[in-house]
């Protein structure tokens, strides 16, 4: 049987939260790759992005990023709209 390619993964907002998505997105699933993460705040994404060994990005270059498959949005509640609605036009 053919190995299953792994799904690219981006995540947006980098703060206290996404530690534990991105502690099972890389650590427990074969079935996706986290590609990168941005943040508002660059100091946190680039701390994310060196701590789990991803890039780091801006949302418009997760939205541009033909590997990226699906974007994982874990923004204050009040920019999850915005951010899903231009995830979703990407």
């Amino acid at each position: 049987m053919a190995a299953i390619k792994p799904i690219g993964v981006g995540l947006i907002g980098s703060g206290m939260i996404s530690r534990t998505y991105l502690d099972n997105m890389c650590g427990r699933f074969d079935a996706i790759r986290v590609i990168g993460c941005s943040d508002i705040i660059p100091e946190r994404s680039a701390q994310r992005a060196e701590q789990y060994k991803i890039r780091q990005m801006t949302n418009e270059e997760i939205f541009a990023d033909p590997e990226i498959q699906i974007v994982v949005n874990t923004t204050y509640p009040k920019s999850h709209f915005e951010v899903t609605k231009l995830a979703l036009e990407a």
